[in-house]
This record gives structure tokens, sequence and C-alpha cells, in this order.
């Protein structure tokens, strides 16, 4: 009976240990034209970690974090000899700060109309999609 107990409470402690984690935003797959060829991006926020992900044709091609109070982020890279960047303006990184800066913050986003987690993704320096997550 008392190793009953002992693994009932080993097994409660580890699914527990789970369901602090919050799980990613996935930015729903876009499909882009270009030059003939069919481009996916994606994207991955990995909310606990800060940290974001855009892949084309599934490879992961550019990652960032976005810096304390900052909700930009600029990202840039070569995929199959194309110039592929996102800028990424996220308002929940300023609204997950809390306290009065955090309201604060999410009522200026409101009123700009920015209060939303989204990558524009350009391919040689013109805007073809928006992910939004």
């Amino acid at each position: 009976m008392k190793k009953l107990t002992i693994s009932m409470c080993a097994i409660a402690v580890t699914v527990l240990s789970g369901c602090g984690s919050t799980p990613p935003r996935v930015a729903q797959d876009k499909v882009v034209t270009i030059n003939g060829t069919d481009f996916t991006f994606g994207g991955v926020y990995d909310v606990d970690k800060n940290r974001l992900e855009l892949s084309v044709n599934g490879d992961p091609v550019m990652n960032g974090r976005f810096a304390p109070y900052t909700p930009t982020l600029n990202m840039s890279a070569q995929y199959q000899n194309h110039d592929i960047s996102g800028y990424c303006y996220f308002g929940s990184v300023l609204q997950n700060q809390g306290g009065a800066f955090g309201a604060i913050a999410g009522v200026i986003q409101s009123s700009q109309q920015k209060s939303g987690d989204k990558c524009e993704i350009k391919v040689a320096g013109e805007i073809k999609e928006h992910l939004y997550f």
C-alpha cells in the first residue's frame, strides 16, 4: 500500500509539472507563388521562451527573441537565392509585462490598432504575405 501511494504521488508530480507551460502559438501557413515556384511561409512563437521562428517550406530559416519591452523584431535570410525578411510586431510582448505598464501599453496599442501579433513577410523587399499568431 505504501509503494502504491508513493507511485501515485510520483505520477501526479510528473503530470502537474507539464501544466505550467504555455503551448506555442502557430501561424496559419500561407502559400505564395514567386516566379512560378510555390513557397509556404509559416511560423511558431514560443511564449515561455519568448522565441519566434519563421519557416519557408517547413525549413526554419529565421528565428529570434524579442528584447525586453520591445514589440518589434526584424529578421532576414537567404532561401534558395531569394532575399526573405520578416518584420514582426507582437503587441502581446508588451501586454504580458503585467501591472500598470502592461495595462497602459495595451490601451495605447489598441488606440493605434497595433494590438495583434503578426509578421509581414517580404521577398526581395516586396511584401508578399502576413502571418498572424
